[in-house]
């Protein structure tokens, strides 16, 4: 069996972030944007009149757009490639002075690709509908599709051409200049934890120690390491949010655009279907809230805290025996996983092999190293990739499940048009999560005894805590900052009780005390081309295992079923995708309550596994 690897191998597109190709990668691109610009221009001219064009005009502006659309495809793919390249570089050395100096190029030519465009985005919003339904007909422009008849939607919400640039040039120094910051912050912090310094990464690790000291002290590290920084990423939060809400204020010309609609927009959802789920999910937060209950029990406990929060499945032999055992060889969870995919299909299994294979994950620890775990690809060829730091914990090997389904679902789209494979955030989630629950219930199945039983029971136990209780936090957080954020800056002393007491909507007192500084520490509230970077987490959790039900139902179609919804992620909004495939309606709140009992059935069985080991103990 070839080896196994835990570092990335992207030789094949440049040989380093001081590679002179990647010079020659973005002349040529800048050159290319600028011809695009030009085949562009046009539109401008004919937007004031874009509902009004004589059908007669309609063949030669096509012709117009297929070869607008060849231009645009051609440098996605160039842009997309050296991009991640970067991307990739900073991942495991945020200090890479050359990478840190290519990012905000980047940043600035995809800035330009956007503005060139935008003549003919502008256009395509405003046209009439029968120009659209000609365009369409043509078959090197219906990859489009979606994405025109999305974008139509907040035809009101268009601004004029050079309105819709100056955002766009602007956004590259002023937002995404921040969200660069949060990132520079994240992978030169240091932390003391038992005498020894390290990363963020490291310490994060060290949270799910087995050792509950250890546990405690990696979190008191995290919280004071970037508590010398509250300010710092209080501005950075500030100046994110205040940008915006004066675009979208900008943009409420006609009707009034709520943060949560722009959200609901970019997620592919209505905003039906988002209050349904965080509705039905605060009525069952108790599920989450007994979950916490039953581990704190397992653990010996009395009141969780929130350094408990990613601590393990206790041992059989009590914490001594837990401190004694040895991690998870990469090669092994790569195995574990691998098999447990093969029960839904071969295929999957094979691909998570082929992924460690090929140099695809980069998983070994690294000095500068940033936190987090993410899959990305490069866009031709079409190959993913995973970064995460791996140390052998079995929250390690779920994240690395988690990963693996993200690169499974961009791997089963490799073949289509490259515009059918942009998926929204909410339906990335779901292939994640999925690919979380077929390892998870493999182990389940494959357990000998209660106390293996009990072990794989806790990563269910773990996944409703954190998707019933900790997701919705984070989205009630970010509701009141915005919110607080429309009446003026919100310093950090103001941040830390916002916090806690979105934590304790949720919690309420299955927790000991509060993490008032979760949002310096969790990226997802910097990132800056994204807002809410929470709720599409829980909707991928129960969404999927409302998917993952339905095995039983379709026996063996199920996995085409699974693969064709997969495939259709980039072509249709969420609730296109479920009726179409599923035949349900996401935004009624059964389809959620549905999927909260199949939570409430493995947090049952995970209290009956944690009392046996009490009676066990005790007898």
């Amino acid at each position: 069996m070839p080896q196994l690897r835990q570092t990335w191998d992207n030789q094949q597109f440049f040989r380093g972030s001081d590679d002179p190709a990647i010079v020659t990668t973005i002349e040529q691109l800048q050159a290319d944007i600028a011809k695009l610009e030009a085949s562009c221009r046009i539109f401008s001219d004919l937007i004031a009149t874009a509902d009004r064009l004589p059908e007669s005009d309609f063949p030669d502006l096509i012709s117009k757009l297929k070869q607008i659309h060849g231009q645009e495809i051609s440098i996605l793919e160039r842009l997309g490639n050296v991009r991640t390249f970067i991307s990739s570089i900073l991942s495991v050395d945020s200090q890479d002075a050359q990478a840190n100096t290519w990012m905000p190029k980047l940043q600035q030519v995809g800035a330009t690709l956007s503005q060139a465009s935008t003549p003919l985005d502008v256009f395509l919003v405003r046209v009439s509908d029968g120009f659209i339904t000609q365009l369409l007909a043509e078959p090197e422009l219906e990859e489009r599709s979606f994405s025109i008849s999305h974008a139509r939607r907040l035809k009101d919400q268009l601004l004029s051409v050079s309105e819709e640039k100056l955002i766009t040039g602007l956004g590259v120094t002023g937002l995404q200049g921040w969200g660069n910051l949060y990132d520079d912050l994240a992978g030169s912090l240091k932390c003391e934890v038992e005498g020894e310094t390290v990363g963020l990464a490291k310490a994060a690790n060290l949270v799910s120690s087995a050792n509950r000291e250890t546990r405690e002290a990696a979190w008191t590290a995290i919280r004071s390491a970037w508590s010398t920084r509250e300010d710092s990423v209080a501005s950075i939060l500030n100046a994110i949010n205040g940008w915006r809400l004066e675009e979208t204020a900008q943009r409420s010309h006609i009707r009034e655009l709520h943060y949560l609609d722009k959200s609901c927009h970019q997620s592919r959802i209505e905003r039906e279907t988002l209050n349904a789920l965080m509705d039905q999910t605060y009525e069952h937060r108790s599920i989450g809230q007994r979950a916490l209950k039953a581990m704190g029990d397992a653990l010996k406990i009395k009141q969780m805290a929130p350094w408990d929060l990613f601590a393990p499945a206790p041992s059989a032999g009590g914490e001594e025996a837990a401190k004694s055992q040895t991690a998870i060889p990469f090669e092994d969870a790569i195995q574990l996983i691998a098999k447990a995919f093969s029960r839904l299909t071969p295929a999957m299994g094979d691909f998570a092999v082929m992924m460690a294979e090929k140099g695809w994950i980069d998983g070994a620890p690294t000095p500068n190293r940033t936190t987090g775990a993410y899959c990305t690809s490069f866009r031709s060829p079409r190959e993913p990739r995973i970064f995460l730091t791996y140390e052998g914990t079995m929250n390690n090997v779920m994240t690395l499940a988690h990963e693996l389904g993200h690169a499974w679902h961009n791997w089963v789209m490799r073949d289509l048009p490259m515009m059918k494979t942009w998926y929204s955030m909410t339906l990335a989630e779901t292939a994640s999560i999925f690919a979380e629950t077929l390892v998870r219930d493999a182990l389940l199945k494959e357990a000998k005894d209660p106390s293996q039983q009990l072990e794989i029971a806790w990563q269910n136990a773990d996944s409703a805590a954190v998707f019933l209780l900790n997701i919705p936090a984070r989205f009630e957080f970010e509701k009141r900052l915005v919110e607080a954020r429309k009446q003026g800056y919100v310093i950090a002393d103001k941040l830390k009780p916002m916090m806690a007491g979105s934590w304790q909507h949720w919690y309420e007192d299955s927790l000991s005390e509060y993490d008032d500084l979760f949002w310096a520490s969790k990226l997802h509230f910097s990132i800056a081309s994204l807002g809410f970077y929470n709720y599409p987490y829980l909707f991928g959790y129960l969404f999927s295992l409302g998917i993952y039900a339905q095995q039983e139902k379709y026996g063996i179609d199920f996995n085409n079923l699974y693969t064709e919804l997969l495939r259709g992620t980039g072509s249709m909004t969420a609730e296109e995708v479920v009726m179409l495939h599923l035949q349900q309606d996401i935004r009624k709140p059964q389809f959620w309550q549905d999927s909260l009992m199949i939570v409430d059935d493995s947090v049952k069985q995970f209290e009956q596994l944690v009392a046996q080991q009490g009676a066990r103990q005790t007898a």
